[in-house]
């Protein structure tokens, strides 16, 4: 896949495919130009959603060609922040400082995630009470959370998008 930036085209390596079923249950908030919506209702509506742009930089990219498929084994990401996410077990998340890609159920705790939402360094707001508050949100735990639907779709040039608990994963 080339991406283009100033002019300039490079590549971004694509994750590798697996086995593991990838997705994101219909309950999960994505976050849109119009504010959450839950995936469920991105189907067949070209939705613009916040993802990072290969300058490092958030803006919008189209998601489109969304699709339900399953029933896929689910797992329930915990994460520092107090949210949690409902997602397929293969479905990737970024770490933070990189564009490195893992499955949700190889997440461990206390590893960092890339973020849309962070403070300025030094800051750190009163009433907060999650340890790393920062340019990453930490995986508290990952819990089996049954079997149901996912939706999958693309990304329009990034292939990733944030969820409204504040993570970047994979389209």
């Amino acid at each position: 896949m080339r991406l283009a930036y100033a002019g300039r085209y490079f590549s971004r390596p694509m994750p590798e495919q697996d086995a593991r079923p990838r997705g994101i249950a219909g309950t999960t908030l994505v976050e849109t130009a119009e504010g959450p919506v839950a995936m469920s209702e991105t189907p067949g509506k070209g939705f613009a959603v916040l993802t990072r742009l290969p300058s490092g930089q958030l803006g919008f990219r189209q998601l489109i060609k969304v699709v339900a498929a399953g029933p896929a084994p689910l797992v329930r990401v915990l994460l520092d922040s107090g949210h949690a996410t409902l997602v397929a077990r293969g479905h990737l998340f970024y770490r933070a400082g990189g564009r490195e890609a893992v499955p949700a159920v190889l997440l461990e705790p206390g590893e960092l995630l890339d973020t849309a939402f962070n403070y300025p360094p030094g800051y750190r707001p009163p009433d907060a009470t999650a340890p790393q508050i920062g340019q990453a949100i930490a995986v508290r735990g990952v819990e089996p959370a049954g079997e149901g639907p996912v939706f999958t779709g693309t990304v329009r040039d990034t292939h990733a998008l944030f969820l409204t608990a504040g993570v970047l994963c994979g389209e």
